[in-house]
Order: structure tokens, then sequence, then C-alpha cells
């Protein structure tokens, strides 16, 4: 309306044309971080997408024996794809020659492949302008789908949807209208995506104080970060030594979350719950122009500090060895519940016992107590002791 009045009806296009360009400006959007109308991103041709400062990239990869194929956000120039977000933990592709990502009829992103009717993951919204959508990976290595014409319209963004990992502008907390959290949860192990045992989410005490929890399956919670202070988490004092990170601490009505950021915009960094139970801020100092790229991460901090307070790390029976390289074992008698899973550090299967117990039998006298040193009783002990009392009376 100003435009026309102002007489300037031949120069609308021109006008338009330079607010759409300072709007994807703003987003920090470009061709090659783009995905494009009908051109799909496919498995096969490792086909991917670069965030504006090739810092993040977008694609496929695989994980297992047999592959399993995964869409997923990484650090790009970094070797061992450090993985930052999976699409579909849940929902793995098997069959890379049909395997692609692309836009729907409605506007939606979806993961698809040949044999399967139904998508693997998708953005699932609904009432989209579905020729105006566009996705693309911005420089945080958030992934978001925006309207074309509009790209200040933000319809969906992946770190509204973390899997493992917290990256710096991500905000970590709670919507209090529907209280749901936004929950990090572990991989199942190395090679494995799909959620694992070990979940962070942000907790709001009946006092209206708030700390993160980190939980074992869902229900039980074994280390809390305490409250906030404001300056930092009373169980990471790490927090005030401000020269990396800026925390922030924000509640409304409607939503209470943490959110930090770089003082150092070359630093790349993260926070993960680990599939051994850990929280943990990771830091890596190189620039991203560096060839160090095979630098190691640093460890900022990681909590709870002992892995011996990680709830039912080694799982039913097996037994936790401090400051040693294999960190979980089985007492004597015993063996580990899969071979494969240990070799890659998940011991939630425990150990199983090589031969059955002999206590119900009268004339049986082979079952003992094994003398093991150092052992902390387990939190809900009274009940392991109930159900030992009526499978075994041992004297």
């Amino acid at each position: 309306m100003l435009v026309r009045d102002m007489g300037f009806d031949g120069t609308r296009p021109f006008l338009l044309f330079v607010l759409i360009v300072f709007l994807r400006a703003c987003f920090s959007i470009n061709a090659d971080d783009t995905l494009s109308k009908g051109q799909p991103l496919s498995a096969i041709n490792t086909d991917s997408i670069s965030s504006n400062g090739g810092k993040f990239e977008l694609g496929f990869f695989q994980r297992g024996t047999p592959p399993k194929y995964y869409l997923g956000i990484w650090f790009k120039r970094l070797v061992g794809q450090r993985i930052v977000w999976v699409a579909n933990r849940e929902n793995h592709l098997s069959d890379p020659y049909t395997s692609r990502l692309e836009y729907s009829e409605d506007g939606n992103l979806v993961l698809l492949e040949a044999s399967s009717k139904k998508p693997f993951w998708s953005t699932s919204l609904q009432n989209l302008p579905s020729n105006s959508t566009e996705a693309a990976l911005l420089y945080d290595g958030n992934l978001v789908l925006i309207d074309r014409s509009d790209p200040s319209t933000l319809f969906w963004e992946s770190f509204d949807h973390p899997t493992y990992t917290w990256l710096p502008g991500g905000e970590l907390g709670i919507d209090k209208a529907g209280k749901v959290p936004k929950r990090l949860i572990s991989w199942k192990n190395s090679e494995d995506p799909s959620p694992g045992l070990f979940s962070l989410s942000l907790r709001i005490n009946p006092n209206g104080s708030s700390e993160y929890i980190l939980v074992w399956n869902r229900s039980q919670v074994y280390w809390s970060t305490g409250v906030w202070n404001g300056n930092n988490l009373a169980s990471i004092p790490e927090m005030r030594r401000n020269y990396i990170y800026n925390y922030n601490f924000y509640s409304n009505e409607n939503e209470t979350y943490f959110t930090y950021s770089l003082y150092n915009a070359s630093i790349m960094a993260m926070c993960l719950v680990s599939s051994t139970g850990q929280i943990q801020q990771l830091s890596w100092l190189s620039s991203v122009e560096s060839d160090e790229s095979d630098q190691p991460w640093f460890l900022f901090w990681g909590q709870p500090k002992f892995r011996s307070d990680v709830y039912a790390l080694c799982g039913p029976f097996g037994i936790y060895h401090d400051n040693t390289i294999k960190s979980c074992d089985c007492p004597k008698g015993f063996e580990p519940f899969s071979d494969n899973q240990t070799r890659l550090n998940d011991w939630s299967g425990g150990c199983l016992r090589r031969h059955p117990l002999q206590c119900e039998n009268r004339n049986a006298k082979n079952d003992l107590f094994q003398k093991i040193p150092n052992i902390t009783l387990p939190n809900n002990w009274k009940a392991y002791s109930a159900m030992s009392a009526r499978r075994c009376k041992l004297v």
C-alpha cells in the first residue's frame, strides 16, 4: 500500500525481490544449504546439504551390521562423523537405493523408502502452504522448514525436536501449558542411534525451582543438576568458568528453558547424553577452517563425575570396576548377556548365570554366596532381598 501511494507501482516486483533477499540473509540461507524442490536427497548418491559457513552437514549415514541407514546432521569437517541429530532414529532405513528425503504434496518433509507405503519420518505439520515450503540447514545446525515467500515464517525446526545432543542456540526446557519437556535421549550404543536407556529433561519442582534430571529407563532418577542459583546449576560449578560458554535461564508463564552460546564463534561445541549415562559438555577448540580435523574433543565437564553413580550402568548382576579400561564385568559363574552388545560398551543386558540355581533341590548343596568387596546395595535393595528370600532359602 505504501509503495502504491508513493507512485512506485512499476518498482514493486523489484522491491519485493529485495525484501525477500534481505529476509533470506537474516536466516543465512543460500542455494547450498537448501533442499531444492524436485531434487530429493538420495541415500545411495550420498547427497547432502551444508550449512552456511560449512560447519554442519545434513545427509544419510549408516551404522551397524547389516547396515542400517539414517538421515542426520553432523559436524562436517571433523574426522569420524560426529552426529548431532537423527531424524529416523526409531525407524531405520534398509534400502539405500530407494531411500530419499523430499517434499510431500502437502509441503512437509518426508523420508521415504520404496518398500514402505508410509514415511519413515516426517515433519507432520497441518495446513501448510504446500507450494511454498522450503527446508534449509542453518549455520548453527538447525534444520528448518520455512515459507519460501516469507522466510521469517518458521513452520518447524529440529531444535524443537532434539535427539541426544543439545547445540548452542537450542532451548532445552519445558512447555508449561502442555507440560511437555524437550528431552535428550542417549543412543542405545555406539553403533545404534535408537533411543537408549538414559535421558535428560528439565523438572519444575513444587516450589517453582527448576533443575535437570538424568533418568534411567524413563523411570529412575539417578542424578540432578541442582537448582539454578542465578549463576550456575548447583551441581555443575564449571558453569561459573564463563570463558567459553554463556549460559542463560528463562522462565515465564508459558515456558521455562535454558540456552547457551559461545563467546568464540570458531569453537564447536555440544552438550549430549552419552550411551553410558553421563551428560557431557564437549568443545572442539580448533577453528572450522583448520587442518587439525583429527584433534580430539575436549570434555569441559561431565556428570555424574563418577560413572559408578550411573544407575544400572552394568545391567543386572553386572559389576562396575572403577579406573579400568573394561568398566563392567560379570561375577564368577556369570557371563555377558550379549557379547556383541558388550563389544559396543552396552551392558544394559547385564550378566546371566552360566548354570541355573540348585537351591530348590533339597539334596543340592552347591549354591553359595560369593564375596565381592566394595559393593553398594541397589536403590531398591529391599525388593531384591524379598525376591531372593522367596526363591531360595540359603543357610
